[in-house]
């Protein structure tokens, strides 16, 4: 063959490799919009540039967004492609019959049978075995629990329908996680409550955020997210109805129209509960035993093909169900008898939904302020009630009940700790309460620097009390009880951080050793000894640093070493104008000063 004709062949197969977003677009037949929901939903994202390799980037600019050839080939045998299709030639029809012609019957029956997609097969796609789709929860709990307190704007992206399948969903998963007691964690945040679960062996932590009024934003694009959701919503159907399933439970739960409109929803599900509403209102007492509404076809019910998810063989399937029987029996034997004949009082100031789900979970009793909750206020059964004291804390002088008054941080820490705490240290008196600090650490060196942060905190907060209460005899006792925390400092130091004092330690010593050596035969002032040793221990430690940055240098790339060189010398050239302004200063100074004593 000719050089050209093999010249044009090596740029073919260059250009094959990577595609840019319109032309895959053009070659699909599909808007930018399609496209996008059909990225997400099959999981491909588009290539950074500095991921192409040097071969193929003579084609293409830094600004544009590029795919590879094999999610193009994913994307064109796509089933959901045709749907897209579908609709928008219905959408056509239905223009043209409602403006055009203003045939309203014919306008119904393209209503009816208007096309509809599913996303089973995709998941089934992307997660063959079911615990692969355990570990994406995180994302999926998170992101839908959000958009569960977003207000329906249809105009803005945010849909109806998947605000109300969002908050069903989230009630579902939270009756599971108390239920079968898997809360292992919890944290308080600024943004708000980090929980954590503990499903087939597979650490679950999502988000709940703290109630308030939410602001959409302009610049938001909430067409984006809503796309998400319609996949996570999916997602969390097949999960659910396998984990029911599993626990000889019936997906979806039976639920009372009472308990429905009440702010505890997930405790809606509860049989307990159910069963003392109708002995209690046995004349208003319903159930609502059906599904979600199915306004949309993703949202179709979990039977008819959740099953399928984790369905490779039935042996599979077994050794996960033994697995769970397992977690039950073992592992959750500490939290699950935390708080047992226990009952809690939740005030209306309190989150109830995040408390209610740790203290069940931990095996607790809850009632709060309503007509249709297992305990009232003026129960003799209640053992604790949580409030804060600038809320409704300032009438419990009033009230005379013999019971625990504590804040909800108390709660939190004793699932954190495995244990119950003393009640003193978390009373509504208390202002200084414990340090609350994040219990998802698995680094055991940062863990042991966290303890020491705890303890000094801790130590500080404690120190006005104890200032206050001193004295003669306490005094010997402090002294005593502060030998003992020094040891326990020392104790929790880490060998790294031994061996590094112990080095400072001996250049000290070998410093000092030399400085003698050489001034052993000069005879120094006291004055001139003591601004020499700072003048060279001031040098050690500039050599010091000069060695470090050389070692940190050698670890860089070549790049960010240049970088770095460029930030250096136009430090230098800062210092050096610097040095001539000050220079020129004090060259006028000394001029001027002469001039005037030459006239005198």
């Amino acid at each position: 063959m000719h050089i050209h004709k093999l010249r044009k062949k090596v740029k073919k197969k260059k250009e094959g490799k990577y595609f840019t977003r319109k032309s895959i677009v053009k070659k699909l037949y599909l808007k930018e919009k399609e496209f996008r929901k059909l990225c997400i939903f099959k999981g491909i994202y588009p290539k950074d540039f500095k991921e192409i390799p040097l071969k193929f980037r003579n084609k293409f600019y830094r600004q544009k967004v590029f795919y590879s050839k094999n999610d193009f080939k994913k994307l064109a045998h796509e089933k959901i492609i045709q749907d897209f299709r579908k609709i928008t030639a219905y959408l056509k029809k239905y223009k043209k019959y409602k403006l055009a012609l203003e045939d309203k019957e014919k306008c119904k029956n393209l209503i009816k049978n208007f096309p509809k997609y599913k996303l089973d097969h995709i998941i089934k796609e992307r997660f063959p075995v079911f615990s692969y789709a355990i570990e994406e929860l995180d994302d999926a709990l998170s992101a839908v629990v959000a958009y569960s307190l977003l207000p329906s704007n249809e105009k803005v992206g945010i849909m109806n329908r998947f605000v109300t399948n969002c908050e069903v969903l989230k009630n579902h998963f939270h009756h599971y996680v108390y239920k079968t007691n898997r809360i292992k964690k919890g944290f308080i945040t600024v943004k708000g409550y980090y929980l954590q679960a503990e499903i087939l062996q597979k650490k679950v932590t999502w988000l709940i955020p703290h109630t308030f009024t939410p602001y959409l934003d302009n610049t938001i694009d909430f067409s984006i997210i809503t796309n998400f959701i319609e996949y996570y919503i999916c997602l969390l159907k097949f999960v659910l109805f396998k984990l029911y399933k599993m626990h000889n439970m019936t997906y979806p739960p039976e639920q009372s129209e009472l308990l429905k409109n009440e702010k505890l929803k997930h405790l809606s599900y509860d049989e307990y509960l159910i069963s003392l509403c109708k002995e209690r209102f046995p004349s208003q007492h319903t159930l609502d035993s059906g599904l979600v509404a199915d306004a949309h076809p993703v949202e179709t019910a979990p039977e008819e093909g959740a099953p399928q998810v984790g369905e490779q063989s039935q042996s599979e399937n077994h050794h996960e169900e033994e697995e769970i029987k397992h977690d039950i029996d073992e592992q959750n034997d500490t939290l699950k008898d935390l708080f047992k004949n226990q009952v809690y009082y939740i005030h209306t100031d309190m989150p109830l939904e995040i408390l209610s789900l740790i203290i069940l979970s931990c095996g607790g009793a809850v009632g709060w302020n309503s007509p249709y909750s297992p305990y009232h206020l003026g129960d003799d059964k209640i053992t604790h009630e949580i409030l804060e004291p600038y809320g409704e804390g300032k009438q419990i002088e009033q009230q005379k009940i013999e019971r625990m008054y504590v804040q909800p941080q108390y709660i939190f820490d004793c699932l954190n700790r495995k244990k119950i705490l003393p009640c003193s240290d978390y009373s509504v008196d208390v202002k200084n309460l414990p340090v609350h600090l994040s219990p998802f650490i698995e680094d055991d060196n940062f863990k042991n620097f966290v303890k020491k942060e705890e303890y000094t905190i801790n130590k500080l907060l404690n120190e006005e009390a104890e200032k206050n209460g001193q004295n003669s005899d306490a005094e010997e006792t402090k002294e005593y009880e502060h030998g003992q925390e020094n040891k326990d400092e020392e104790f929790l130091k880490s060998d790294d951080e031994v061996s590094k004092e112990k080095l400072q330690l001996l250049r000290n010593a070998c410093l000092n050793n030399q400085m003698e050596l050489e001034d052993e035969d000069n005879y120094v002032p006291i004055g001139e000894t003591i601004t020499n040793g700072a003048h060279n221990a001031k040098e050690v430690h500039s050599e010091q640093t000069r060695e470090n940055i050389q070692r940190h240098k050698i670890a860089l790339s070549k790049k960010k070493r240049k970088l770095y060189t460029r930030i250096e010398r136009a430090e230098k050239k800062q210092k050096m104008a610097i040095n001539k302004f000050i220079n020129k200063a004090k060259a006028k100074k000394l001029t001027g000063g002469s001039k005037k004593k030459n006239k005198n």
